[in-house]
């Protein structure tokens, strides 16, 4: 499957072609902010670098979320206007699966998924060692997120260290996994694996945990002078 995939949701911005599991292109940006200027300029410059144009597209795969606010919109705004103008499949990913996705664990263990939610909070969700979730996301203090890892796990993502430091560390093996474009492509692949089902465009949700700091005021008009 001729696959473009892309992620917005974390602190940079990537995006690659793939055919299937295998990367043709990859372009990745650093930064936090700036996706939207950022995004459409890198799937264009991966088409070219794999040869493709968007009439080769077979679906795409984008991080739908918890992650930055912003980036999620980015993300989500471009891979609905792209699926609904060539009418092609999507691939929903949550953060927390592309990680799992690509993350070897270690001795067979269940994989915990722990990502940094600021304001002294984590993502986390847990897999099975074949990335299967096991339970839904939540978003915890790192001390109860510990509490919730009864069993040994292998704990990977920008939250492993604040959980780590409320488990016994024999408890736990850690490991480092990027959430990238590869990321995405590699759970979406999974996905089909297990025989799920893209979606249309339209269809296409944001996954937030925290509800957004900026809504309007009850009952007051935004048109106001």
């Amino acid at each position: 499957m001729r696959l473009l995939a892309f992620d917005t949701a974390g602190d940079g911005c990537s995006a690659g072609c793939f055919a299937g599991t295998e990367p043709l292109a990859l372009a990745r940006h650093a930064g936090a902010t700036g996706h939207a200027e950022r995004l459409v300029p890198m799937l264009a410059a991966v088409l070219a670098d794999a040869g493709w144009d968007m009439a080769d597209l077979e679906a795409l795969a984008v991080t739908v979320g918890p992650g930055s606010f912003t980036g999620i919109r980015t993300g989500l705004a471009a891979a609905r206007g792209l699926a609904l103008v060539r009418r092609l499949p999507v691939w929903p990913v949550s953060s927390l699966a592309a990680l799992a996705a690509v993350t070897e664990s270690t001795a067979d263990l269940p994989i915990a998924v722990a990502l940094d939610a600021r304001r002294g909070q984590v993502f986390l969700q847990c897999f099975d060692p074949g990335g299967f979730a096991r339970d839904e996301p939540l978003m915890l203090a790192p001390e109860a997120a510990a509490e919730r890892l009864c069993r040994p796990h292998h704990l990977v993502g920008s939250g492993a260290a604040a959980v780590l430091r409320h488990l016994d560390a024999s408890a736990v093996t850690c490991g480092a996994a990027e959430l990238d474009a590869v990321a995405v492509a590699g759970a979406a692949a999974a996905a089909r694996r297990r025989g799920e089902q893209p979606v249309e465009g339209t269809a296409l949700a944001p996954l937030y945990l925290r509800a957004p700091d900026a809504r309007p005021s009850a009952g007051r008009s935004l048109l106001q002078a």
